[in-house]
């Protein structure tokens, strides 16, 4: 799969954009409790969707002890460019 296909699945999700215009709000990193209690969901859920997001690049993991934080990667725009680039050229 490419990773123009990756990125779209990635936010081709309700939750999912919830939680990155949270991290956007916020500006700053996050716990996935905080996440999971802002959204309403369970932390299970939030740790899904957000390892989701990790895996395409558009948020940053950051591991402490037991706990991990979430944050926007800013270099995504990049991301978004090429993916949206690479759907546009095969088109």
């Amino acid at each position: 799969m490419d990773i123009a296909t990756k990125v779209f699945k990635a936010v081709a999700n309700e939750k999912r954009i919830k939680i990155l215009k949270l991290l956007l709000k916020e500006d700053d990193e996050m716990s996935v409790e905080s996440i999971a209690e802002s959204l309403k969901i369970g932390y299970k859920t939030a740790s899904q969707h957000l390892q989701k997001l990790a895996n395409v690049g558009l948020v940053k993991k950051r591991q402490k002890g037991l706990y991990s934080f979430y944050s926007i990667n800013y270099d995504a725009s990049k991301i978004f460019n090429s993916a949206i680039l690479d759907v546009l050229k095969k088109a």
